[in-house]
Parts: C-alpha cells; structure tokens; sequence
C-alpha cells in the first residue's frame, strides 16, 4: 500500500509530516493538477522502501492487468449492479467444489473478520486469539466488550494449539492465523485437523475462523487448506485475501468459505462492502492465473531465502516462515529499530505485542529492494 496523508503522519508523527509536506509544490496551490499528482508520488514514494505492510512488491500479474486495461470503458459508467461479481462467486465456488451459498465476498478480508466477532461473540461469549497475530479480531472484540483470551506463541514462534483448544472452553469464536502474521509461522494438514476436531468436539457450540490469507505463500508440501473440514463442521469457516500473492491490495477483494447458516450470521452482524468490477474482473483473472502464483511464491521463497541468510549472518534468529514477511528477533524494541531505519528511508513493521521489545516483522519487498534494505539493516544493527 503507497504511503498515504493519513499513515504517513501517522508514521512520522505530525510536526514532522507538515514538515516535509510543506517543503513541497503538493501544498502550493497554484501548481497544476499533474504537478500536485507528480509532487504526491514523490512525498508517498519517494525514497521510502515500504516494508511494513505484508503487500507484494510485484503487484498483479500481466494477465490481471491486462484484464483490468481491457475493462475501463465507458461500462463503468452503469455500476450499480457491478458486471462480474456474481461470475467470481461462481468461479470460486466451482474450484472449490461448493456452491455460491458457500462463499462469502467482502471488501478485503477486514470485514469478514470484523463481521464474524460481531456475529459469535458477546460480553458472555469471548474470543481466543494467539498472541502476537493478526490484530484485526481482538481489535473488534475489545470494541464490544467481548471477553479475549490471548494464547502466547511458543519460543519458535508457532502459534499454541493445545492451549488454543483449552482456551476454547466457552467462547464464542476461535481465530487461527494459518500461517501467522506475524511470525510466519505455519501448521500442517494434521495438526490442523486435529485442531478442529477437539475443538468442534470439547465446544459444539464455538465458532472456529481459520485465516489463510498467505496460503498461496506456502509451500503446497507444508500446508493445505482446511476447506475439507469447513464442509463438516457447520461451525467452522476460512477466509482468504487477494491483497497477498495476487498483488490486489488496493482493489480490496477477500472472501470466506463455509456452510451458508455461518456466512449469513457474518453477512448480517457486519457490512461486507461491494466489490466493485474492476476488482473483480482482477480477481476472476488472478485467480485461474497459476502460474503466476507458482512464480510469485517461488519468488517470494528465494528473496525471504535471502534475507533470512542475512539476518542470520548477522547474529539473530528468524522463525520459520511460509510467507512474505519474517519476524526477527532483534534483541532490542522493534520502536528503535524501526525509527532507525525510516532515518534511512526504510520503513518495517508495527509493534507486535507481547513480543515489541524483542522482534519486529520486516515484509519482503523486489529483489532489489532487499538487497538494499539489508545494507541498512546492517548499518542500524552495527
């Protein structure tokens, strides 16, 4: 995602965005509409080698952005009823082997999971969460007043699923970030299954949301999608994202697979938002589009290859990761490291609670981009 006026401040903090916004022509007014464009790009951009936000530095395919081209047309002109849209329901419900009852679209994967705290969890009926992971759910819950158990990753990294399963005694949903964000960390098949099963077995009435947003990140002899066992239990459901390996995160287009009594509880607790058709003849063409997939992943492993060698050359260990970011132990707070870095126009990850005194995620941005990161991680960490 380009910088924008709002998490650049946010960022840099405000003095220092005014600042740097007001040494520029975006802020003179009387510049032409292509030169505030120009100035824009360059403020957003300029220098900065965005590695925070888990996007991928290669965009979409050609396949997508050729479809895309070959549809802005005066057709967008008429879309209200979006063209498209039903044909992507289809086109997942037809690879997955499902019906279109069984997926559910939404602006990203945000609302969905926004959406399904809403929908199974109440100040009776908590959340369980790993810690650290994907924020989004907990963020809700606290949001209501829902009770959150959170359930501290081992010391590789791995998200705890025996203490998971305990935790699960009461509550109403379960979030599993398969692989994690932000350690990368992943669980095979079994122990998926196994999961699922003691949950589903020791708490019928429980909701259990398997996030596999960077499944396409991994690796196909590692991990594999836990939709068979959504078709078993009414209680269980996944979602996936376009805005990883398909490189579409700005056209927000994520979506959830599960038995149709669970998607109408999500639909109806929160707002899923409206794909639009440009997103989703992106999405349709991104999705048959494999071997671009293939290549993406494979590029991915290489330059995290890469980059985990540098770190670990450098003295500090990195979980094993199946996705397009590492989680680094650094031995220090990640807010040091990261206002270091920035100095340098190299922009990493978040703090990550409980771990923000000790690891900070770095996303794996071009070949290009890395090699040059590492040169300032090397620099910083000195």
């Amino acid at each position: 995602m380009k910088l924008t006026r709002r998490n650049f401040v946010g960022t840099l903090g405000a003095s220092a965005a005014v600042s740097l916004l007001a040494s520029t022509t975006l802020v003179n007014r009387g510049a032409s509409a292509q030169t505030r464009v120009e100035s824009a790009s360059k403020i957003y951009d300029g220098g900065i080698i965005q590695l925070n936000q888990n996007e991928s530095a290669r965009g979409p395919g050609p396949k997508t952005l050729e479809a895309l081209h070959a549809h802005v047309n005066k057709r967008l002109g008429r879309g209200y009823s979006p063209d498209h849209v039903v044909e992507l329901e289809e086109v997942l419900a037809a690879y997955y082997g499902v019906t279109r009852d069984n997926v559910l679209l939404a602006t990203g994967s945000t609302p969905l999971l926004q959406g399904s705290v809403r929908a199974f969890c109440s100040a009776n009926r908590g959340l369980v969460t790993a810690a650290p992971t994907y924020a989004t759910s907990e963020g809700t819950a606290r949001t209501i007043g829902a009770p959150v158990r959170q359930v501290i990753v081992t010391a590789d990294g791995e998200i705890n699923l025996a203490g998971m399963a305990e935790a699960a005694s009461g509550a109403g949903l379960v979030y599993f970030c398969n692989p994690n964000n932000p350690t990368g960390t992943v669980h095979g098949p079994e122990a998926v299954e196994q999961f699922v099963r003691r949950v589903m077995r020791e708490n019928p009435d429980t909701v259990l949301h398997i996030d596999e947003a960077y499944i396409n990140y991994a690796d196909p002899s590692v991990m594999k999608t836990a939709l068979p066992l959504v078709q078993e239990f009414p209680n269980l459901f996944i979602t996936r994202s376009f805005s990883k390996a398909h490189g579409m995160a700005g056209l927000r287009v994520g979506y959830a697979l599960g038995q149709k009594a669970t998607l109408d509880k999500i639909r109806g607790a929160w707002g899923m938002g409206d794909i639009n058709m440009l997103g989703a003849i992106a999405a349709i063409t991104a999705f048959e589009d494999h071997d671009h997939i293939d290549w993406e992943r494979e590029e991915n492993a290489q330059i995290r290859a890469f980059t985990v060698a540098a770190f670990e050359d450098m003295g500090f260990k990195v979980p094993k990761s199946q996705t397009n970011h590492i989680f680094v132990n650094l031995r220090r707070p990640a807010a040091e490291f990261r206002a270091a870095c920035l100095r340098e126009k190299v922009l990493v990850g978040r703090d990550f609670p409980p771990l923000e005194n000790t690891h900070c995620r770095i996303s794996l941005g071009s070949r290009e981009e890395m090699e040059k990161a590492i040169e300032v991680f090397r620099r910083v960490l000195a």
